[in-house]
């Protein structure tokens, strides 16, 4: 599946949509922060499913922005 990318500062967000074993799909963003030596991940999942690949895709192109823009 498609992965989206957005950056900000030394934040970096992957947006992908993921598929659950309901046949639903999330939105799911990995947050990465290279700074220095050490590599930060954290994983943020979007609240709402979706029935296809393309709305979830949306759902977490949306919540990478929200989080790299709290960052």
């Amino acid at each position: 599946m498609e992965t989206v990318t957005y950056q900000s500062g030394t934040w970096k967000a992957e947006a992908h949509a993921e598929e659950l074993a309901s046949g639903k799909f999330q939105g799911v963003v990995l947050l990465f922060n290279d700074q220095g030596s050490s590599t930060e991940q954290i994983m943020h999942r979007a609240i709402d499913v979706s029935d296809t690949p393309d709305g979830a895709l949306e759902e977490a192109k949306a919540l990478a922005q929200r989080v790299l823009h709290d960052k």
